[in-house]
């Protein structure tokens, strides 16, 4: 019992003194990058070609492949119509090795080429920062991107406008009639 009552203190003073209010410190990281020169407002254009429903939650914008996993389901029109233009945040051209190729590199080689390939992606955590939109017209959000060959993913911060937005727009209203404004390629999430 006094084993067992210690771990609970223990648990208990961990989490007052190093567990942090998650929910704050999901801002902390977006709200320096909006709130300093790295956020330069823009005007990038809807992915052009077809994007074909390739599986469920998978989509194909030209060569690139992204399986995307959201749970408010209300977001999924940005990839859809392609307002979340992934030429525009990875690259237009896609970076993709045969296997002869693959072959030849060293390790390290791979490990660098995992990094920055960009044929197949998959997106998750995508979640809107409520606290950090400046105004009805515009919405700010994180997401996680993975790369095959790589553990850890990257965090990506990303802003949408839409001018004729009301404080009544729907999220629904808002995302049809949006435009990318920011994106920006944050940390490594370890």
């Amino acid at each position: 019992m006094k084993n067992l009552l210690v771990i609970l203190l223990f648990t208990i003073n961990l989490t007052n003194i190093f567990g942090q209010n998650l929910n704050e410190e999901k801002y902390r990281f977006a709200k320096e990058v909006f709130n300093s020169s790295k956020y330069k407002k823009g005007n990038y254009p809807r992915f052009q070609q077809n994007i074909q429903l390739v599986g469920e939650n998978s989509y194909q914008f030209g060569e690139k492949n992204m399986t995307v996993s959201i749970e408010n389901k209300s977001y999924e029109i940005l990839f859809k119509k392609g307002i979340f233009n992934p030429d525009v945040v990875f690259g237009k051209e896609t970076i993709k090795k045969s296997n002869s190729q693959l072959d030849t590199l060293t390790q390290t080689q791979k490990i660098i080429y995992n990094q920055v390939r960009n044929d197949s992606l998959s997106i998750c955590c995508f979640e809107e920062l409520e606290k950090l939109n400046p105004n009805p017209q515009t919405k700010r959000f994180k997401f996680w991107l993975s790369r095959i060959g790589t553990v850890n993913p990257t965090e990506y911060y990303i802003e949408f406008h839409n001018k004729k937005a009301t404080r009544g727009t729907s999220i629904e209203e808002f995302i049809e009639n949006a435009k990318m404004t920011f994106y920006y390629q944050g940390g490594i999430i370890i």
